[in-house]
């Protein structure tokens, strides 16, 4: 129920023996209306995920609805798979996470959609970005993230998108202490 166009099958494996975190995720990505495989995504990560991530549905989500205003979230963590529109241009796009991260909350890589609806990994928000925009204004084409520093710094950062160019900048970082 999360995409208009695609279902999706998530399964996880663990490859730590003690089940502390090593993990193998696998998205495949299935057309709704003819229920073929379009791709699959796999993400291996070396300290991803506590036992709870990824098995339960509930913590799949869709921002496609929530653009243009602040999404509010407890410990930073915006959902396990996420549908959004990364790029503003009205396609859906993916971001999985890939660690829970610390304190700072989870970490994710992000898939934009391609005109042939593949998704592939955007480097700069996967790298660069890391962590789920708290707020996407799409007429100004920008994300804005809030992320922990250490134990009392954080620091909001502002992404603008420059769609001629397919490119992303760091518009704005602003620090606080709280």
């Amino acid at each position: 129920m999360l995409s208009k166009k695609f279902d999706f099958e998530i399964s996880t494996k663990s490859t730590d023996q003690n089940n502390l975190g090593s993990a193998e995720i696998k998205i495949t990505i299935l057309s709704k209306q003819k229920n073929n495989k379009i791709q699959t995504i796999d993400i291996k990560s070396e300290f991803i995920l506590k036992s709870e991530s990824f098995k339960n549905c509930s913590n799949n989500k869709s921002y496609l609805k929530t653009v243009n205003s602040l999404i509010k979230v407890y410990d930073y963590d915006f959902g396990d798979f996420i549908i959004a529109d990364f790029n503003f241009d009205d396609k859906e796009d993916l971001a999985i996470k890939r660690e829970e991260g610390g304190n700072g909350g989870p970490l994710y890589n992000f898939y934009v959609q391609t005109e042939n609806q593949k998704f592939i990994l955007n480097d700069m928000l996967s790298k660069e970005m890391e962590s789920f925009p708290y707020f996407f204004d799409t007429k100004n084409k920008i994300l804005r993230i809030n992320k922990r520093i250490d134990s009392v710094k954080y620091q909001i950062v502002t992404y603008e998108y420059f769609p001629k160019n397919r490119i992303w900048k760091i518009k704005s970082k602003n620090e606080y202490i709280n």
